[in-house]
C-alpha cells in the first residue's frame, strides 16, 4: 500500500503536465512504472518550455505592431503614445526603444528612468541591432537589476525600417520554475543558450554554468526542437538523479527537470 500511496502522490503532483494520466500504478510491472516516470519528466519540462515560449511570443506579438510603419522624427508623439501602451499591456517591459535603420537610438520610454527622445546613441555594432536586422530577432544574454532581478534583451526588426528593443523582466520565467512540483525532492530550472542558469528555485544556483553535465550536453546534442527522453546523470551536486530536457525554440534556452533517483526508485516499489 505504501508504494501505492507515493506512486499516486507523485503522479498526481504533475498537475497539468499529467492531465489524463491513470493514477494507480500499483498492479503495473516495473518496466511500466519506471516508462510513466519517464514520461512525466518530459511532460514536465515540454509544459514549461511551452509556457516559457508563450510569454516570449506573446511579448514578441505586442511589439510587432510598433515595427509596422516606417521610423520617422514626425511622428515622435504616436510612437511615445503606442510605447506607454506597450508597457501597460506588457508588464514585463519595462523599458522600449526606438532605433533607426543605421542603429541610432531616436526614443526611449522606461517605467524606471525619465525617458529620452533623439539621444543618437550609436548601436549600430552592437547585437541587438546587427542580429535583429540580420535574422528579424535578437535574444539577449542573462543579466541583473538591483543585483536580483533577472532581465534580457528583445528586439524586433521593423518590416520596413529600424529596430524595436525591450528590456524583459524574467520573474514570470523565475516564478514558474520556483512553483513546479517535481516529486517530493526534484527541481525544474532553465538554463540559457550558454547554459548558464538563469532561473531556479534555489536562487544561489542562479548564473551558475551547467554545460558540463552530462544530461544538458545530451540535450544540445540532439540539436532538435523535441526533448530528450530521461536518462541518469548527476546533477550539480553530484546527485545521482533522472533527468529530462526541453528545449525554448525562441530563444535556445533549455528547461531541465532533475528527479533524485533514490525517490525514483521509491516510486517502483
Amino acid at each position: 500500500m505504501t508504494g501505492y500511496i507515493r506512486r499516486r502522490n507523485f503522479v498526481a503532483l504533475v498537475g497539468i503536465a499529467a492531465v489524463g494520466w491513470p493514477l494507480t500504478v500499483r498492479a503495473e510491472p516495473d518496466n511500466q512504472v519506471s516508462a510513466l516516470i519517464d514520461r512525466i519528466l518530459r511532460m514536465q519540462a515540454e509544459t514549461i518550455a511551452a509556457k516559457i515560449g508563450q510569454f516570449v511570443e506573446e511579448i514578441e506579438r505586442q511589439m510587432g505592431w510598433m515595427t509596422q510603419l516606417p521610423w520617422s522624427t514626425t511622428s515622435i508623439d504616436a510612437w511615445r503614445f503606442d510605447a506607454v501602451r506597450l508597457l501597460r499591456q506588457v508588464p514585463a517591459i519595462t523599458e522600449v526603444a526606438q532605433l533607426d535603420s543605421t542603429g541610432r537610438e531616436q526614443a526611449l520610454v522606461s517605467r524606471v528612468a525619465p525617458d529620452v527622445i533623439g539621444s543618437q546613441s550609436d548601436y549600430s555594432q552592437h547585437p541587438k541591432f546587427v542580429e535583429a536586422t540580420a535574422s528579424k530577432h535578437y535574444y539577449g544574454p542573462l543579466y541583473f537589476r538591483r543585483q536580483s532581478e533577472p532581465y534580457m534583451t528583445l528586439a524586433i526588426a521593423g518590416a520596413r525600417r529600424g529596430v524595436v528593443v525591450a528590456e524583459v523582466n524574467l520573474k514570470l520565467v523565475q516564478d514558474l520554475v520556483s512553483s513546479s512540483k517535481v516529486g517530493e525532492r526534484g527541481v525544474a530550472y532553465v538554463v540559457d543558450a550558454q547554459d548558464q542558469v538563469i532561473a531556479h528555485p534555489q536562487l544561489s544556483l542562479i548564473r551558475r554554468n551547467v554545460s558540463t553535465l552530462a544530461h544538458v550536453k545530451a540535450a544540445r546534442a540532439a540539436a532538435s526542437s523535441s526533448p530528450s527522453t530521461s536518462q541518469v546523470a548527476r546533477d550539480s551536486n553530484g546527485r545521482e538523479i533522472l533527468a529530462a530536457c526541453a528545449p525554448v525554440a525562441q530563444t535556445g534556452w533549455l528547461v531541465v527537470v532533475e528527479l533524485p533517483v533514490e525517490e525514483a526508485n521509491e516510486l517502483r516499489r
